[in-house]
C-alpha cells in the first residue's frame, strides 16, 4: 500500500509541471480532539493532525479541479491512527470576497497498530485567504471507519470530525 502512496505522490507532483497554479500544503488539527477530548479516554490537547499536498490539475476561471495526498494521524489511547489517502476535489477560490471553499472526495487505507482497513473520506473546506501564500482552513470531514466496528464492536462506521489549519502554497 506505501508502494502506491509513493507512485501516486509522484504523479501528482509530475502533474504540477501541467498545473497553473502552485501546489498548496496544509496542516489542520481536529478541535474537538484537541479542546475537550472524547468520551473514549482521549483528553484535551489530544493529537489529531491531518496533512494534505493538493495539486490543482484543470483550472476553470475563478475554481479548479485537484488532486491530492493525504495523511491523518491521532495519538489516541490504546492504538494509534494513521490513514493515509488519495483523493480528488473541486475548489472554487473565492464565494465571498477572500473566503473560499472546497469539496473532495478520496479513498485510502487505515492503520491501527499492524491492523489495516479501507477507507473513503468526503469532506467539505472553507478558507480565508490571509495573503497570497497563507489560508485560514476550516474542514469538515465525514469518514468510514471500519477499524471501530472490527476492533470495538462499534455500531457507527461513519465519524465525522472537524479540523482547523492553515494551508500554505509554493
Amino acid at each position: 500500500m506505501r508502494k502506491i502512496f509513493f507512485t501516486s505522490f509522484l504523479l501528482i507532483l509530475s502533474l504540477f509541471s501541467y498545473a497553473q497554479s502552485n501546489i498548496e500544503i496544509s496542516l489542520q488539527q481536529d478541535l474537538r480532539l484537541f479542546l475537550v477530548g472524547d468520551q473514549k479516554g482521549n483528553d484535551p490537547l489530544t493529537t489529531n493532525i491531518l496533512s494534505k499536498i493538493e495539486v490543482p490539475v484543470y483550472n476553470l476561471q475563478k475554481s479548479h479541479f485537484a488532486t491530492y495526498v493525504s495523511v491523518e494521524y491521532a495519538d489516541l489511547i490504546g492504538k494509534n491512527y494513521k490513514r493515509y489517502a488519495i483523493g480528488a476535489g473541486y475548489v472554487v477560490k473565492s464565494i465571498y470576497n477572500k473566503i473560499g471553499a472546497g469539496i473532495y472526495l478520496d479513498y485510502g487505507k487505515i492503520y491501527r497498530q499492524e491492523e489495516g482497513f479501507a477507507s473513503f473520506s468526503l469532506s467539505g473546506e472553507l478558507n480565508f485567504k490571509v495573503n497570497d501564500k497563507l489560508k485560514f482552513v476550516c474542514t469538515q470531514q465525514l469518514t468510514k471507519r471500519k477499524d471501530l466496528k472490527v476492533l470495538y464492536n462499534s455500531d457507527n462506521e461513519y465519524v465525522i470530525s472537524g479540523f482547523v489549519g492553515l494551508k500554505f502554497s509554493l
